[in-house]
């Protein structure tokens, strides 16, 4: 028996909704050399009697029911119980066009390159209500050598401007994944799809980025990840995702124009700390404010970012010498003044 060639993960928990929509575009593949591995969990609503029904009717299922323990744990069981020469991910409530898997794996393997990104549509809700479309892709098909990818490499990492954040809409290579045992921090809620992506582009020879647009993302305003953060969560995310690129950096060459772009990017998910701070301020307690910025200012990777950006954002380095002081009262009325 030949072995998979494609193997797509769907994480699933209370999914109801639009489950049925989400698997049915995978199983109407017009390439058919799949296995479709559902995870269930542990959905309190009808999921799991849907998945049920599906993998009765379809021998191309892996059903798995497990206890619920986040996107990250889901997607590593995922991984763990895959075949495939390849790995896609597909979130429960988006779907894919009928040739999506057949349009990617044709060019990743003509291309022989490590991973390919498909384009995205974005359907973006509210209150179940489109509100409003957009595209996320290129214009033209592009083949990448690690050798250039920091030609790419402050495109990639814009979430608006690419599908580089998300592991959805992306083929693997599995192999790449298996053997450097690659995973979803399961410590995560918000970075944990960018950490990925970059600790596999650290083991990658060559990226494809399809200008195919053939993955359907449905998103709820209000309903992401940045805005459910535990703060002292998110400064580990923060960190790790700069701890990550930093060391995709090392790997490749890059000029001081592209690490400086980079660290404007971090400068403004540094800065999310901070607004938590203060847009939680009725919800949060004296000591668990100076417990956050305790707990920043004493990370590895923010006193490096900060000694790296010296000259550039003096701010940030006053907010951490006043901590260091101490002087948490004086370091709050600076970030609630001067941070917009």
């Amino acid at each position: 028996m030949s072995k998979t060639k494609v193997s797509i993960i769907v994480p699933i928990y209370n999914a109801e909704r639009d489950l049925k929509c989400c698997i049915d575009s995978i199983l109407s593949q017009t390439f058919e050399d799949i296995e479709v591995i559902l995870v269930n969990d542990g959905s309190t609503d009808k999921s799991r009697e849907i998945c049920d029904e599906y993998a009765i009717k379809d021998k191309r299922i892996i059903l798995i029911h497990k206890k619920n323990q986040g996107v990250s744990s889901a997607r590593n069981l995922g991984i763990k119980e895959s075949t495939g020469d390849y790995i896609m991910f597909c979130d429960s409530d988006d779907w894919i066009e009928s040739d999506c898997i057949e349009k990617l794996y044709s060019k990743i393997k003509d291309s022989n390159a490590d991973i390919i990104y498909s384009g995205v549509y974005r359907e973006e809700y509210t209150n179940g209500k489109k509100i409003q479309d957009k595209v996320s892709g290129v214009s033209e098909e592009i083949f990448i050598k690690k050798e250039d990818f920091d030609k790419y490499l402050d495109y990639i990492i814009e979430s608006i401007k690419s599908p580089f954040l998300s592991p959805c809409a992306k083929l693997y290579n599995a192999s790449i994944i298996r053997n450097n045992n690659l995973k979803f921090d399961t410590d995560m809620v918000c970075f944990e799809d960018f950490c990925f992506n970059l600790k596999f582009l650290q083991n990658t020879k060559s990226m494809y980025l399809s200008k195919d647009i053939k993955y359907h993302y449905r998103g709820e305003r209000g309903k992401g990840g940045i805005q459910k953060r535990n703060k002292n969560d998110l400064v580990y995310e923060v960190s790790s995702s700069h701890y990550e690129m930093n060391k995709l950096l090392r790997l490749i060459k890059y000029n001081e124009e592209l690490k400086d772009y980079i660290e404007i990017w971090f400068l403004e998910h540094y800065k999310i700390v901070f607004e938590k701070i203060i847009f939680e301020e009725n919800n949060m307690s004296k000591i668990e404010r100076n417990n956050i910025l305790k707990h920043l200012c004493s990370d590895k990777e923010f006193c490096d970012f900060i000694e790296y950006n010296k000259d550039k954002i003096r701010l940030y380095k006053y907010i951490k010498i006043l901590v260091d002081r101490r002087l948490y009262s004086l370091a709050y009325l600076l970030i609630k003044n001067r941070i917009k």
